[in-house]
């Protein structure tokens, strides 16, 4: 059995040597697919905040075209009540109509560009988060790299103790004084 002890201890090498290998790989890989997930979600959100203006863009043309119509209800009814478009009391109903209008889309418009800015700022984190993933990896493969080099050369330490013959010199016999 003692002439197999060098050819195992050659596979314990090997498969120590291999085993880090794929250690480091793996946590390099890990890595790679953690950043390719934060750069998605980057870019869905970017999507997300353009989509989210674009949507409140709509909602104001919106609100604008039922004010248009609401205003030209407004004087059709003050048209078929008699009245005129030079009162001073239609003034101020079609003015406060307008105003309404007019505040009702500049707050949809507000509320998609803060929506947005949301947006926008989950889209810096994920890109953040996509850099700090593949730091964090090449930590993890140099660690393992370092853990599985400590790990050889201590192996190799233990065998050259157990391989070192005795000396038979023995030292002389120091008397104390």
């Amino acid at each position: 059995m003692g002439f197999l002890t060098p050819v195992l201890g050659a596979i314990g090498t090997i498969a120590s040597i291999g085993g880090t290998i794929m250690s480091v790989a793996g946590a390099m890989q890990e890595g790679r697919e953690q950043k390719a997930r934060f750069q998605y979600e980057q870019k869905v959100a970017a999507q997300q905040a353009d989509e989210a203006a674009a949507a409140s863009q709509r909602d104001a043309m919106a609100r604008y075209r039922e004010g248009r119509y609401l205003l030209s209800q407004q004087q059709a009814a003050i048209a078929g009540s008699g009245g005129t478009m030079t009162d001073p009391s239609v003034i101020d109903i079609m003015d406060d109509t307008s105003e309404r209008v007019r505040l009702a889309a500049e707050t949809d418009i507000y509320k998609g560009d803060q929506q947005a800015r949301g947006y926008n700022d989950a889209a810096k984190v994920a890109g953040y988060n996509a850099e700090s993933a593949m730091r964090a990896a090449r930590i993890r493969a140099a660690g393992s790299l370092f853990s599985g080099m400590s790990s050889l050369f201590s192996r190799f330490g233990e065998s050259n103790k157990k391989t070192q013959d005795r000396s038979s010199v023995s030292l002389p016999y120091n008397a104390p004084r």
